[in-house]
């Protein structure tokens, strides 16, 4: 149900995903999908921690691929939203979905940010530099998401160059 949840969001935008919605992706009723999802609420918050997972799992590869080098928590930050689609829904949209559906539902987002914030300002010499990169990241992201405003491919990957340097001399 989750994937199907997903699927939609991916193909029609994270507003198209209802209960009944995800019962027609797979083929059931909408009481088969209420037995594991009793509100939209409950679905909202499976898909936010399903595509927050996929990402901290990408994270999670790039930071032990850089295990032990400086600012390894930053770059890998840098290098998972280089590595994100810009075209594609994701959780930030699923997280402002959820937020207008109910507030509650950001918390565990809150706090996977408290820890990656955590994470970078402990490994970084200047914190400040590791701050701006961080915050540089979800910019870019942010812009191209809500569509305000969209690099071409050659000038993302410049900008996720220097960002990943200007991470490296943060360490």
């Amino acid at each position: 149900m989750i994937a199907a949840a997903r699927r939609i969001a991916f193909e029609r935008g994270a507003g198209n995903v209802t209960l009944e919605a995800v019962a027609r992706e797979i083929g059931a009723t909408k009481g088969a999908v209420l037995h594991s999802f009793p509100s939209k609420t409950k679905l909202f918050e499976a898909l936010l921690k399903d595509l927050c997972d996929d990402w901290d799992e990408r994270f999670r590869h790039s930071h032990a691929a850089l295990s032990g080098e400086p600012a390894a928590a930053l770059r890998a930050y840098v290098e998972t939203f280089s590595a994100t689609d810009p075209s594609a829904p994701s959780y930030v949209e699923a997280m402002m979905l959820a937020l207008a559906e109910d507030p509650r539902l950001m918390r565990p987002v809150r706090e996977a940010y408290q820890g990656y914030a955590h994470m970078i300002d402990a490994e970084a010499k200047d914190v400040d530099i590791a701050r701006l990169v961080w915050m540089a990241c979800e910019g870019i992201m942010m812009l191209e998401l809500m569509g305000l405003h969209r690099f071409d491919q050659a000038n993302r990957s410049r900008l996720f160059q220097l960002l990943a340097q200007l991470a490296t001399s943060s360490a």
